[in-house]
């Protein structure tokens, strides 16, 4: 009963790094956020179901998929030829669609490093993020456990950050209620060192959550030291030059082929970010 909808999402899902409907649907937020219950979205899934346009949205947004992007954009044209019928959507829809930017082909180099890291993508729970955020110094922990594959104890981590002893024990314990580590001997060891954490979307993240995560980034940029810096300024078609979008994720997320769990003579954390900013319009 699958159809071109159906197929398309369970791809793309599976693409994002969620192994399981289960997951995609509650790491996003579960009902709340998509307004349906779970059996509903997995008939989507199956080709039972087809959502209305205004849940369309917030799938392409749970797979962090930017509107406007190929891979949204793919998604959006099949759900139009399943809700219009394959015969339908090519007669009457697919001219009116002709002069829309055509989707970027992935470079085979680009697809084999998509599924390597969807492989290697934890989808963190907004209960482990909260547990993450209750402050800096936690926020600081929750980085340090997240890259190290060793035993971590409160002493270690208050000697590592330069914070007290009591703020990293308080975090560690927050941690492992939070299912993220586990203990061991007389410290810790982290469950999910070494993948890469991926939050959930943007709408199952309380307001109060994501401040506090723009401001605790801002405060790791701007106590480093800059490393390397690259920008430039252009001039384009805001529609197309969404295709880029896709490319500076996946350069960004490229870092973590580069990344360490353990320590070497030269080992530090990096903040590495991709930014796009508009000017004005001409």
């Amino acid at each position: 009963m699958a159809t071109v909808f159906s197929e398309t999402l369970l791809r793309l899902r599976k693409e994002a790094g969620y192994a399981t409907a289960y997951r995609f649907f509650h790491d996003n937020g579960g009902a709340p956020v998509f307004k349906v219950s779970y059996r509903n979205y997995l008939m989507m899934e199956q080709g039972r179901n087809l959502p209305v346009l205004g849940r369309l949205e917030k799938i392409i947004v749970g797979l962090h998929m930017p509107f406007g992007t190929p891979a949204a954009r793919e998604l959006t044209l099949a759900w139009l030829k399943t809700m219009a019928g394959e015969e339908s959507y090519t007669g009457l829809l697919e001219p009116l669609l002709n002069g829309a930017a055509p989707a970027r082909s992935v470079s085979p180099a680009e697809a084999a490093l998509g599924r390597t890291l969807a492989e290697k993508k934890y989808h963190i729970t907004m209960k482990q993020v909260i547990a993450t955020v209750s402050s800096f110094e936690t926020y600081k922990c929750f980085f340090v456990i997240e890259t190290d594959t060793g035993v971590w104890t409160a002493e270690d981590m208050a000697r590592a950050l330069g914070i007290k002893k009591a703020a990293a024990g308080r975090a560690l314990k927050a941690f492992l209620k939070a299912g993220l580590l586990k203990a061991e001997g007389k410290g810790y060891r982290c469950k999910i060192a070494g993948r890469l954490v991926e939050y959930p979307a943007a709408p199952a993240i309380p307001k109060a959550v994501i401040d506090r995560l723009r401001e605790y980034r801002g405060k790791l940029e701007r106590e480093g030291s800059q490393e390397f810096s690259v920008s430039g300024m252009v001039r384009a078609d805001a529609d197309a030059l969404r295709g880029f979008y896709p490319m500076l994720k996946s350069s960004v997320e490229a870092s973590y082929a580069f990344a360490t769990t353990s320590k070497t003579k030269k080992s530090a954390g990096f903040f590495i970010s991709a930014r796009v900013h508009r000017l004005w319009d001409f």
